[in-house]
């Protein structure tokens, strides 16, 4: 049998600001040592060959058992790309556009049930459900990991569609930056840059970003409201501009024998306005502020075991105002506060935990958390509620094919509590072959945003219940030496379910649903014809059903659910030269519960290209590209008009490639 070598352990890690979870870097694996002899501990060990990179690992690092999708940044250097589009690439995800913001939605869960998490720390501010992507700097970005399944135990209670862990800039050893300039259609501009170094002691970097646009586009506008396309002119967008600015601080300290100190600072600042329909204009505006601070150390007093402890600190402010005098179907409620009426939702965390390895063949996580939130809104009395979470984990590796990773979270949220088990396991029959499945179940308390957030044609539910429900998964992965395959199916019962639905004219409010199901599956495919191009491509369904009983609604689909999604992309890259294809088609959705109203199917199509023009001593390269290539008429959520097609321009300059490094690598 292969067993974990004792004195030897999986090691975790995360590639920005580490998370209190179980990640992993890697598992060493050996035959068990023979009969009086000694195990004797490698060094690092570094292997370079020339050979072609494989397709991306279908494993990701953090959920052993489960099914996951890593979507690199640095894939998509030549672009000007949000973090919303970004998680469009991996299956399973849609994007729910509202003025309210953007947010995700997993297996065809709420917003509020895809948890977002930036270096670990969860973001969960937003009125209309879930966390508001356009508030997150896509320059600051490394990576995003994509989790689908119901991660409650491991993340958080809530995660019953799945997480999304985005992680920030690697910190690198060696002295370098990257400057970034970008240009194009609607007077859209924007410029990001980095900075890095350090020695064995000390890494450091710091980073910036800011875009602007005039969001001036044109959109198909009915003056009958008879929606007759030959009565449809088009008018240009207004009110639709917007204006971001990021920024990040991280650092990492050694201070020797396997102990080390991390602090991250990110803040960003945005503004912009909340355009209406043609038929309904709004002259509302969205101001908004963001700081997460965090600091956290971390020490291996023994081989087997690691020790962890931190505190961080998430701040979110956000404005939604108008000079008109008179409050309208759209206006934010009147304040008795002089200026702009601010809604402040403030998160206080500790954490403490332990991860050890007392045998060859299993690998503990144990953590508390410990607590509160608060907010403050004019429009309600402030609010405060403590958190207090345990959770505890395991992985049982038996032998090289067999892996079970059970686990446990219990957490309470104000009155509310509950708990969050969770059982997953995999199997390799063969090598080129792994079998998965999952069981979890979850509660979530409803935020504090769907609580008492007002903004414009969003509003809160201060009567909302707690919902809770549970998943079940299984699939296969298939990895050959070009090709990697992912194939999973799912189903998911959730009581009490929470969903923002339309409650009067261009005005969405949260409420309970008694009980609803939702069942589906993804396909996803990579795969690398040539060195240079890769194909790759997921189709993601996901039915939802009404099982409330009332004549109605009964097996009505649940709103702002399209059951399909398609989405392609073909990347080809020399050393010189760049290209890029990508489709998505997402299928039509209801947007009530009786079923009587939907938004249409929508297409897209975008590419673009690039070349290097200088190599020494920075490289150089222009990129151009066209989103939504065939000028696809689009519409969020309430029906308010989106982009068409659209040209950019991007010129980028980068140092030449240090050695990029995790903030828990080099602990050894």
């Amino acid at each position: 049998m292969l067993a974990l070598r004792p004195g030897l352990r999986r090691r975790t890690s995360l590639r920005g600001w580490p998370c209190p979870h179980v990640l992993a870097a890697a598992l060493l694996v050996a035959p068990a040592g023979a009969a009086g002899e000694e195990d004797v501990r490698l060094g690092t060990v570094t292997v370079t060959a020339e050979a072609e990179a494989p397709p991306p690992e279908p494993t990701v690092a953090e959920e052993p058992t489960g099914f996951g999708t890593v979507v690199e940044t640095k894939d998509f250097a030549g672009q000007q790309i949000d973090v919303a589009d970004l998680l469009l690439h991996a299956p399973g995800t849609r994007i729910h556009r509202a003025p309210g913001g953007a947010t995700l939605m997993l297996r065809g869960s709420s917003s509020e049930q895809s948890l977002v998490l930036l270096d670990g720390i969860a973001l969960n501010a937003a009125a209309g459900g879930g966390v508001d992507l356009r508030t997150i700097p896509a320059a600051l970005l490394e990576r995003i990991t994509v989790l689908r399944g119901n991660e409650g135990a491991r993340y958080g209670s809530g995660a019953l569609g799945g997480a999304a862990l985005l992680e920030t800039r690697a910190l690198r050893d060696e002295v370098g930056g990257s400057v970034r300039l970008s240009a194009g259609s609607f007077d859209t501009y924007a410029v990001d840059g980095a900075a890095w170094g350090g020695t064995g002691t000390a890494t450091g970097l710091a980073a910036i970003t800011y875009r602007d646009t005039s969001g001036a586009y044109e959109g198909l506008y009915d003056p009958t409201l008879e929606g007759n396309p030959g009565d449809t002119t088009r008018r240009t967008v207004e009110n639709n501009d917007a204006a971001d600015l990021g920024a990040l601080l991280k650092g990492r300290l050694d201070l020797g024998e396997g102990t080390a100190i991390h602090a991250l600072a990110l803040g960003s600042l945005g503004s912009r306005g909340l355009a209406g329909t043609f038929s309904f204009p709004d002259d509302h505006r969205r101001d908004e502020r963001r700081l997460l601070t965090a600091l956290r150390i971390e020490g291996d007093p023994h081989a087997d075991v690691r020790l962890f402890g931190g505190v961080e600190l998430r701040h979110d402010e956000v404005a939604v105002w108008s000079d008109r005098p008179a409050c309208g179907v759209l206006c934010q409620p009147s304040t008795d506060d002089a200026g702009k009426p601010w809604q402040i939702e403030n998160v206080l965390l500790a954490r403490t935990g332990a991860e050890l390895a007392p045998t060859g063949w299993t690998l503990l996580h144990a953590e508390v958390a410990l607590g509160s939130e608060w907010l403050q809104s004019p429009y309600h009395a402030d609010r405060q509620r403590e958190r207090v979470a345990l959770s505890l984990g395991d992985e049982l590796y038996l032998g090289n094919s067999v892996t079970v990773a059970p686990a446990l979270r219990w957490e309470k949220v104000g009155e509310h509590e509950g708990l969050s088990p969770r059982l997953g396991a995999a199997w390799r029959p063969l090598d080129a072959i792994e079998l998965r499945s999952n069981w979890g179940r979850t509660f979530r308390a409803p935020s504090l945003g769907e609580l008492y957030f007002e903004q414009a044609g969003v509003k809160a539910n201060p009567e909302l219940d707690p919902e809770s429900g549970w998943t079940v998964d299984g699939g296969a992965v298939l990895r050959l030496p070009r090709t990697m395959v992912q194939l999973t199916g799912f189903y998911s019962r959730i009581e009490d379910l929470i969903l923002y639905e339309l409650a009067g004219a261009m005005v969405s409010k949260p409420a309970n649903f008694d009980d609803a199901e939702i069942r589906g599956g993804e396909v996803e495919l990579a795969v690398q014809p040539l060195r240079q191009l890769t194909v790759g491509g997921s189709y993601s369904l996901a039915q939802t059903r009404n099982l409330r009983d009332a004549p109605h609604i009964w097996k009505k689909e649940l709103p702002f659910r399209p059951a399909h999604r398609l989405h392609l992309r073909a990347v080809y890259r020399a050393d010189d030269y760049e290209a890029f294809a990508s489709a998505s088609h997402q299928s039509e959705q209801f947007i009530n519960r009786t079923n009587t109203f939907a938004l249409p199917e929508a297409t897209t199509v975008s590419a673009g290209a690039g070349v290097r023009l200088v190599s020494l001593p920075w490289t150089l390269w222009l990129s151009g590209q066209i989103d939504n290539a065939f000028d696809a008429p689009l519409v969020d959520q309430l029906g308010y008009p989106q982009a068409g097609r659209a040209f950019t321009l991007t010129l980028r300059a980068q140092s030449p490639e240090g050695g990029a490094r995790s903030s828990m690598e080099n602990n050894e």
